[in-house]
């Protein structure tokens, strides 16, 4: 099954400052100081001795899209220029890509879709911070209810529009291979587990996210075997949502409200504990490191994960050029 996707007429969606850091370091531009993402991480590769455009780029990419939605659109080829030019500007030296949450899973559908000897040559390692390996549970109330991100002012309906339509939505429901039988959301008359996901969509008649999931959610899962290194870096500590209550008899069409009750567990408030783990699960060149009340954002200015960076990124040294996987689109 392929899917094909393509924009509303007279849109256009345009990455910011590709090979910059202006389309990764907040989610908007012009509101930097209260959207910042990759500002405190690029400004300490900077004190390294990294330099914008010469040894350090970003690469913004759009969130709605899963990995093969990301190919279609030439992402994936865009992205694979930009690592070999960063690599040939820095005399051979082979690249270390760093990423964020969703991002990872587009980092690693990237780097295991090339050959052993481009990675050899080009990577150095995967920086993967707050990766969602095996899903998240606040994925599913995006689609069910809207996610509001708990900021208070924003009705937990506004984003649904977005969030119960976007193929990346589906791409981040929990993984029947870590979750199994438990139960992630209740009705009056019916529960539903990870392997419910598709039948969720279908009785809540989100007939969008229900044709892509069967393509979407096996882009990663399950987690392959990789020959690469991977650095997995993930907060833990905040309370995490691990299943919904709806003060409903079953789900149609119509978007009930927030959930009448949430259930909470361990992780970094927003990927559950055993998904943020699961990169064991990658191979034996992978390296795990938590950091204890760090939030699933706040880690990317936290002091202890900074200077893990800093480690990595000088060992002694500076290294080879660094390409920040981000997550920003402008649409005009």
């Amino acid at each position: 099954m392929e899917l094909r996707y393509r924009n509303q007429t007279g849109v256009e969606i345009r990455p910011v400052d590709w090979g910059g850091l202006g389309g990764v370091e907040s989610l908007d531009p012009s509101l930097p100081q209260i959207t910042p993402v990759y500002k405190s991480l690029t400004e300490g590769l900077k004190k390294a001795g990294y330099k914008e455009r010469v040894d350090l780029f970003g690469a913004p990419y759009d969130f709605r899209l899963a990995a093969d939605g990301l190919e279609q659109i030439g992402f994936f080829q865009n992205l694979t220029q930009l690592v070999e030019h960063a690599v040939a500007s820095n005399e051979g030296h082979p690249a270390t890509i760093v990423a964020h949450s969703l991002g990872c899973l587009v980092s690693l559908s990237f780097l295991t879709g090339k050959p052993a000897g481009w990675l050899t040559k080009h990577v150095s390692s995967l920086v993967a911070i707050s990766a969602p390996w095996a899903g998240s549970v606040t994925a599913l109330k995006g689609s069910i209810s809207g996610d509001n991100f708990d900021i208070s002012i924003i009705p937990h309906g506004l984003l649904r529009p977005v969030q119960s339509t976007a193929p990346s939505g589906p791409w981040l429901f929990p993984s029947p291979d870590q979750w199994g039988d438990t139960v992630l959301v209740q009705t009056g008359r019916k529960n539903y587990t990870a392997k419910d996901a598709l039948q969720l969509l279908k009785d809540l008649e989100l007939t969008q996210q229900a044709a892509v999931y069967p393509v979407v959610h096996n882009l990663t899962y399950p987690l392959p075997k990789v020959d690469f290194k991977i650095h997995c870096m993930y907060g833990l500590g905040k309370d995490t949502d691990e299943g919904y209550m709806y003060d409903v008899d079953a789900f149609d069409s119509s978007a009930p409200n927030a959930p009448k009750k949430i259930f909470h567990g361990e992780g970094d408030g927003t990927v559950n504990k055993r998904s943020l783990e699961a990169c064991k699960g990658l191979g034996d060149n992978v390296t795990l490191k938590s950091f204890g009340n760090a939030s699933h954002t706040g880690i990317l200015a936290d002091k202890r994960l900074l200077s893990e960076v800093a480690r990595i990124a000088t060992g002694g040294r500076k290294s080879g050029p660094w390409i920040d996987i981000g997550i920003l689109l402008q649409q005009a």
